[in-house]
């Protein structure tokens, strides 16, 4: 996939990478159930999908999975931790989708 740069980045690389940052949106559950800080991950995947949305053009998925990762960052209160799981589900269903189209694109 040719990305912002002009660089041509192995289509790979991009769903390893995608494969990772999903692993670490799956890691927020327990963080959180555990009493740990999860902010702190949350806020530096949103830095990185951010990130990578300037990099790649035209993946709608990415900026609505930045919208429910801010989000997440509002759902501090105990009461909030059945909405937070709902939320990371649905990030991880938009990482898949990510996924699924940059393979996808892969195979044309």
């Amino acid at each position: 996939m040719l990305i912002k740069y002009g660089v041509d980045i192995n289509n790979l690389d991009i769903v390893s990478n995608i494969e990772r940052i999903t692993n670490l949106i799956f890691k927020l559950l327990p963080t959180r159930e555990e009493g740990n800080d999860w902010k702190t991950p949350l806020a530096n995947l949103i830095v990185e999908v951010s990130g990578m949305s300037n990099l790649i053009e035209d993946h709608s998925d990415l900026f609505s999975l930045l919208c429910k990762m801010e989000g997440l960052l509002t759902l501090t209160k105990e009461d909030d931790f059945p909405l937070f799981r709902k939320n990371i589900f649905e990030c991880l269903m938009l990482c898949n989708n990510l996924k699924k189209v940059i393979e996808d694109e892969w195979i044309r």
